[in-house]
């Protein structure tokens, strides 16, 4: 990798070369984001058992080093089908690599940072879709993932631009900065997915399957982490 210095470099050293499933992570690019001081592109791909770095991207993002009382943060888009060489794909969605990345990314972003996807394109069009028909959030497919990982704070939906330089659309999930604000942010979260899973079914589809779908999900949320809202705590990220 290019010899870069700072937090955001740092970062993506951290993933270069970390296993992921049956596959390694492979930093193949970082540059500067001119003219954002601390800022890099930065892009991943996958290298299977034998060394094959695939040709396609897993992974391009924006890493941010934070300052100023930022805290680091990555926006990125994922791309679920992976393309090695002679034609070759991996479902990365299937074989869980989505999830594994998200999390990675809980882990190595701090308390006060925040993770933005990408579901504008690269293969992201059920969150799109979910998110149209006003499923919360936390309860989208790439939302619960970023929930799970650590990013239980506020949510935003980029659906519209507001000064035309945000880019695609995206989720943007944040971590809370404090236990307080954690607790505070989950407890939040419950609400609204206990009234969510009350809604009445669209009549027809595609919405109803998306919708039914969504709710199941905000089932299982609910499920995992009642009790640690009730218990005042939060996991570590």
């Amino acid at each position: 990798m290019t010899e870069l210095t700072g937090a955001a470099a740092a970062m993506a050293r951290k993933i270069d070369g970390r296993r992921l499933g049956r596959f390694h992570l492979n930093v193949t690019g970082m540059r500067p984001v001119r003219p954002r001081p601390g800022w890099l592109y930065v892009d991943i791909a996958l290298a299977d058992s034998q060394g094959e770095t695939s040709a396609s991207h897993f992974v391009k993002a924006i890493f941010s080093g934070g300052g100023r009382g930022v805290k680091q943060w990555v926006e990125c888009r994922i791309f679920p089908r992976v393309e090695f060489a002679q034609g070759r794909a991996v479902d990365a969605r299937e074989l869980g690599l989505e999830a594994g990345i998200i999390g990675l990314f809980g882990r190595l972003i701090p308390p006060g940072g925040h993770l933005m996807i990408d579901y504008d394109s690269g293969g992201q069009d059920q969150t799109l879709a979910e998110l149209v028909a006003r499923v919360p959030p936390p309860a989208s497919y790439l939302g619960e993932l970023m929930f799970r990982a650590g990013f239980r704070g506020q949510f935003k939906d980029w659906y519209f631009s507001e000064g035309g330089h945000e880019g695609p659309r995206k989720l943007q999930a944040n971590k809370s900065p404090h236990a307080a604000a954690a607790r505070a942010a989950l407890a939040e979260h419950l609400q609204i997915l206990r009234q969510f899973v009350r809604r009445s079914l669209p009549l027809t589809e595609p919405e109803r399957g998306l919708v039914s779908g969504a709710i199941e999900r905000a089932r299982k949320l609910i499920k995992d982490f009642s009790h640690t809202s009730s218990a005042r705590t939060v996991p570590a990220p």
